[in-house]
């Protein structure tokens, strides 16, 4: 069987300057300590930066063999 994955978006507002980039990687890493995986590089828009993540999915996992 294989494992649900949860796919996630983690957004900031964008602003031209530095403060935008820490406040998506201070999101992120928030992200990667609880399980989630980059997927991908960040992308923007006109008005919002984004990092695309993956995180196995608990609700209908099996926890492994012994």
């Amino acid at each position: 069987m294989k494992t649900p994955i949860e796919y996630l978006i983690v957004a900031v507002p964008f602003h031209a300057d530095a403060a935008t980039h820490d406040e998506l990687a201070k999101k992120v890493n928030e992200r990667l300590v609880a399980g989630c995986e980059l997927l991908g590089a960040p992308f923007l828009s006109e008005e919002m930066m984004y990092q695309a993540m993956t995180k196995p999915s608990l609700q209908n996992s099996q926890p492994p063999p012994p």
